[in-house]
């Protein structure tokens, strides 16, 4: 059974790369560019992981994470903090399961949802 990734993230750049970087991987992936309707779409897609930006539009990424970590149907799914800014995961203001810096290299973001998702 192929693993579920969504990303979460207002980058129009890296939402077309995203997809075209994972299928080679087998991973079903679902983008969104903003977080009005998170909930409904986890609730229907059931990600195995998620990718979130840490600023999507005006909305801080940490406080969506605070979010989703707080809530019982979203607390176990690991979240993967994307960020163009260095923050350290003790200084981050919310509990990601990992932060990756932009850029990245996608074979380093590969290793780290591999090991969240084992």
């Amino acid at each position: 059974m192929n693993k579920k990734i969504l990303i979460i993230d207002d980058d129009s750049e890296l939402q077309s790369v995203f997809p075209l970087l994972f299928q080679y991987r087998d991973f079903e992936v679902k983008s969104v560019l903003n977080i009005t309707d998170v909930e409904s779409v986890i609730k229907e897609f059931k990600p195995d992981l998620i990718l979130l930006d840490i600023w999507i539009g005006d909305i801080d990424g940490r406080i969506v994470c605070n979010y989703l970590k707080s809530h019982e149907e979203t607390a176990n799914i690991p979240i993967v903090l994307i960020s163009a800014v260095l923050i350290d995961i003790d200084d981050a203001h919310c509990r990601p399961d990992a932060i990756v810096q932009k850029p990245f290299e996608i074979e380093y973001l590969l290793e780290v949802m591999d090991e969240l998702m084992m």
